[in-house]
């Protein structure tokens, strides 16, 4: 019985922390600064590929 009263402790925990991170992630907006560091390796990598031309 004790086992089947730590599954809602443990899945509240793990919404807890996965809220916890979320909150952390976009009150500092660090999604934004992630994709400003690698904004110029995909700007390199979209260079590279050859595109056809329409006008």
């Amino acid at each position: 019985m004790k086992k089947l009263a730590k599954i809602p402790l443990i899945a509240l925990l793990a919404v807890l922390g996965f809220f916890v991170v979320t909150f952390t992630i976009y009150f500092f907006n660090l999604d934004m600064k992630a994709t400003s560091l690698l904004a110029p390796y995909l700007q390199k990598w979209y260079d590279k590929m050859e595109h056809d031309h329409y006008l």
